[in-house]
């Protein structure tokens, strides 16, 4: 059972769902831009499916997405906030289409197509960017933009946009995607949308276009090549500028499409065979493997290369003298590594600071981590926090959702692997509270012959570094248990976790969800509480007693390619019974702990996965336990 679905859908149905669309347009592809200046695109043709975690991009609560591209066993994942604007081309180009430099204004034509270059660079105008000050995006020279003195090739999946002439001689209009391009005249912007904005186009002496606003005569479309401020837009002063292009009649000079690589560059966990092609009949491709710039002199392809480690292949295409564009592609190769995704201990980097999440959780796409397959579906009640801990050394060491309502926490979250679970210090034994939250319990509880301070993220499980398992002593990662319960029952069961399962080439990475019943649960279709009572810490704050405890695991086993989940479930008692202390008596599966909890398991898995494991209690052998 998922009960947070999120979207697993090819790219051809987004359509539904971008109201900027219209309703009788299909994206042809996506073009993200990234705060660091990178912009990606990808063809609709290249894409199995997209997957968006937490929404899309802009809508509340979204996270981040996965692009699952075709031939490969892996997605490409962009985190909301690390990107600055996703944009959808619906104007087809068909294979390939040739366009050429406009140098006189008879080429302007109502009904023509046109795109806006910037020569140095090469860079032409792609989408406008959705973000308050709106521009063109700048889509640099690849595979899919090739230029060649005063000629553009684009093939499908390029990110450059197509714009339409209408209008007529002094009062021209430029349409993108079925909408105007327009500018307001009170700043450097671009936009789309209905208004009837008109241009004055024409071609100075340089072949240069000088397209200026009618409705505002000192503001020109122009290139902005400033450092971070890389756009087209209209400008009142000087800025760098621009050609127009229109699309070719059939007389244009040949252009040399760059090459493509198959599979394309990524990691992969086995060797490739990979083949370059070209669209352009009759170019011969040379290629280098050392990371040099090839020319006419290398290596001649005549054949898959076969790649077993890592390496960067660089190709181009030649046809009568005309050479493509350079093509670049990075092989990542780490035979018995790691498939799981998301699985490397140190994912998002050593040194990660500690991480104080916005406590409204209106906007999650500020979250690094929540993308990470140990993660549950995040609670956006008001009141709640996500606190990341980590060390230098071991990087991510647990992460938590934090309730300051309650004082409680809701789920602790962490990855077990050799790397981290190395065993190298004593246990420090100490207490904290957690100034990372905004209600931490004192390092104590009032009543403390009754109740323990009971790990979540256990500190037998920390013991690689002093600073390691320092932290799991927050007051953060505790619940109050019955000492019968903590050092019986919950001991016994995380224990056969620590023995039992090991770190192996095959699964080398347990992803686990340690947490207690705060709220009321669901058992056998009846709604009871999920709190025995309430108590106090040492300075007089009142704190809920959970009524039960769970684990919740997950891991991926390679050598048959399959994820596997369960669960453990445990009502905290006063008296504890060892020999009900064992994973048959308590496991039960996913799906049964997300209707007790109303929680949603490692909902970062693709929705088909997250179905199937989540369904059966399959786990690795315990014996007989």
């Amino acid at each position: 059972m998922t009960m947070k679905k999120t979207l697993f859908v090819a790219l051809l149905g987004l359509m539904t769902a971008i109201t900027a669309l219209a309703t009788d347009t299909t994206p042809v592809s996506m073009t993200i831009t990234l705060k660091n200046g990178n912009v990606v695109t990808y063809a609709a043709s290249n894409m199995d499916s997209v997957r968006f975690v937490g929404g899309q991009f802009g809508e509340s609560g979204a996270i981040g997405m996965k692009i699952y591209l075709s031939g490969q066993n892996h997605s490409v994942d962009y985190l909301y906030s690390q990107v600055t604007s996703i944009s959808y081309d619906t104007t087809p180009i068909v294979t390939s289409d040739i366009f050429v430099r406009v140098t006189d204004a008879s080429q302007l034509v109502a009904g023509k197509r046109y795109i806006i270059v910037y020569e140095d660079g090469p860079i032409a105008m792609g989408a406008i960017s959705s973000t308050n000050t709106k521009y063109g995006l700048s889509i640099p020279e690849s595979g899919n933009f090739a230029y060649t003195d005063g000629v553009v090739q684009l093939t499908e999946g390029t990110g450059v946009k197509v714009l339409t002439l209408g209008g007529t001689i002094g009062a021209w209009t430029l349409s993108m995607d079925g909408a105007l391009l327009n500018h307001s005249g009170t700043a450097n912007t671009l936009s789309t949308g209905t208004e009837n904005n008109t241009w004055s186009i024409m071609i100075d002496e340089d072949n240069n276009a000088v397209i200026n606003n009618i409705n505002d005569n000192e503001y020109y479309i122009r290139y902005n090549k400033t450092s971070g401020q890389e756009r087209f837009s209209c400008y009142k002063n000087t800025q760098q500028p621009i050609q127009l292009y229109v699309e070719d009649d059939g007389s244009a000079a040949s252009v040399v499409a760059a090459p493509t690589f198959s599979p394309g560059g990524g990691s992969y966990t086995s060797a490739q065979n990979v083949t370059i092609s070209t669209i352009t009949d009759g170019a011969t491709i040379y290629y280098t493997t050392d990371g040099s710039i090839p020319n006419t002199n290398s290596t001649v392809y005549n054949g898959a290369i076969t790649v077993s480690s890592n390496k960067t292949i660089k190709a181009i295409a030649v046809k009568d003298g005309v050479s493509s564009t350079v093509a670049t592609a990075i092989y990542i190769i780490s035979a018995g590594g790691n498939n799981n995704v998301n699985a490397n201990w140190n994912i998002a980097g050593a040194g990660i600071p500690q991480s104080k999440a916005d406590p409204t959780f209106t906007n999650q796409s500020t979250d690094d981590y929540a993308w990470r397959l140990e993660y549950p579906h995040i609670n956006i009640a008001s009141g709640n926090q996500r606190v990341v801990k980590s060390v230098s050394t071991y990087g991510i060491n647990y992460s938590v959702e934090w309730d300051n309502n309650l004082i409680a926490n809701r789920w602790t979250c962490y990855t077990m692997c050799s790397k981290n679970n190395a065993n190298n210090v004593e246990r420090t034994n100490k207490f904290y509270t957690d100034d990372a939250v905004t209600v931490s319990p004192a390092n104590s509880y009032s009543n403390s012959t009754t109740y323990s301070r009971g790990h979540l993220c256990p500190s037998a499980d920390r013991l690689a570094s002093i600073d390691q398992n320092k932290q799991t002593f927050y007051m953060t990662n505790m619940q109050p248990q019955y000492q019968a319960h903590n050092g019986g029952m919950w001991s016994i069961l995380e224990g056969y976790v620590r023995t039992k399962w090991q770190p192996t080439n095959n699964t080398d990475t347990l992803y686990v969800v340690k947490a207690a019943t705060i709220a009321n649960v669901t058992l056998n279709n009846t709604t009871s509480t999920g709190i025995i009572t309430t108590t106090t810490d040492g300075s007089g704050q009142t704190i809920v007693v959970p009524k039960y405890f769970y684990m919740a695991f997950l891991y991926f086993e390679k050598s048959t390619g399959n994820y596997k989940a369960f669960a453990l479930w445990t009502e905290q008692k006063q008296s504890n019974n060892d020999a009900a202390a064992t994973v048959i008596a308590n496991r039960i599966s996913i799906d049964e702990l997300e209707r007790r909890t109303g929680i949603d398991f490692f909902c970062n898995l693709p929705d088909d996965i997250e179905t199937t494991v989540e369904a059966t209690a399959t786990y690795w052998d315990f014996s007989s336990n």
